[in-house]
Formats: structure tokens, sequence, C-alpha cells
């Protein structure tokens, strides 16, 4: 009896640490702390991307900075947004005009939010399996009701997918063709009007 005893305590034991490392709060943290490296290496790289909200469908790439994003639509017009955490700059090359605009007031301060991570991943439900990390996240801004998802690939990771639902709207951009670059200096990421005479 007292052998049984002991091997059951054994097991239950064994148990107990399975059930720790294994439980969901152990395994999102690793998870969130991957996320948080992997957004940090986005800095200097590109994707190209393929934007949609069910009505139009608009092409580019994307450029991830230090402190900047830059955004060039290709397709279907030549369209330039220079975005930081704070302004913005919209740049339609074919009217030859930009229109600076405030970030801070929009949910484009969220995307800096999940690039820079923690506190937009730490608030976020987080799904996981062998092929995708999802986080999707709903909050109120300026009287206007979101809700995004944010869809890596997992292993390795990668940022697939944004789907924004602002009250009824919504859009999604997929990113594909990710490209480490050797350099991007300041200029790339000015926002001063190239139209300016």
């Amino acid at each position: 009896m007292l052998v049984k005893d002991k091997f059951l305590k054994k097991i239950s034991h064994l148990i107990t640490i399975v059930v720790i490392f294994s439980s969901p709060t152990l395994i999102a943290k690793d998870t969130l702390i991957k996320l948080l490296d992997y957004n940090n290496s986005l800095k200097k790289t590109s994707a190209l991307f393929i934007q949609s909200d069910g009505k139009s469908i608009e092409e580019g790439i994307v450029y991830f900075g230090l402190n900047r994003i830059k955004i060039e639509y290709t397709m279907p017009k030549k369209i330039t947004i220079i975005l930081s955490e704070k302004k913005g700059v919209y740049i339609n090359h074919d009217l030859k005009e930009s229109q600076y605009f405030n970030t801070n007031k929009s949910y484009v301060k969220i995307f800096f939010k999940i690039l820079k991570g923690s506190e937009f991943f730490e608030t976020s439900k987080i799904r996981e399996s062998k092929n995708i990390i999802e986080l999707s996240k709903a909050f109120d801004l300026n009287d206007n009701f979101y809700k995004i998802k944010v869809i890596y690939e997992n292993d390795p990771i990668k940022l697939r997918k944004i789907v924004v639902l602002e009250n009824s709207n919504d859009f999604e951009i997929g990113f594909f063709g990710h490209n480490n670059l050797k350099t991007l200096d300041k200029k790339f990421f000015s926002m001063v009007d190239p139209y300016l005479n």
C-alpha cells in the first residue's frame, strides 16, 4: 500500500508539472515574447500587400522604419502614405498634392501599438495553432467601435494579415514577399511635401 501511495504521489506531481507548463497563460506569454521579438525585427524590412474593403482591391509595398511606416500604393492609383505615431502625410502623385493629418486620433495609432507590441498584445485574445497565431481585440476610439485581428504565420513567425472592422465597415490587408533591407535613410521616410515649389 505504501509503494502505491508513493507512486500515485509522484504521478500527481508529474501531472501538476505538465499542467503548469502547458497552461495557456504560460504558452501565451511565450508566444507574446516571440511576437514582440518578431515585430522588433520588422525594422528595415518591407512587404508586398493587397488591401481590400470588399468593394475594391489595392496593391503596394509597405516599408517598416525605426519610427515610421511608408506605404506605397501602386495600384489602382499611385499614392504614398508616411506615418509616425503622431502625424502622417497622404501624397496623391496623380494630383501632385499632399495632405497632413493627425494619426493620434485614428485607428492608425493601433498599427504602431501592434508593431511596438506589449500593450496591444497583453490585452488581446490569442489563438494559436500549428500554422497560425491570431490576436484579436475590440475597443472604442473617438466614438467609433473597432475590432482588429492580426494574423501571423507560425513557425517561422511572419505577419500575414490585418483585419479591421470599423463600426460596420471592414478592410483586410494581406502581407507577402517579406524582404530585409540593408539601408533606409531618413530621407526615405521624410514627410516633406515632394511637390513643394
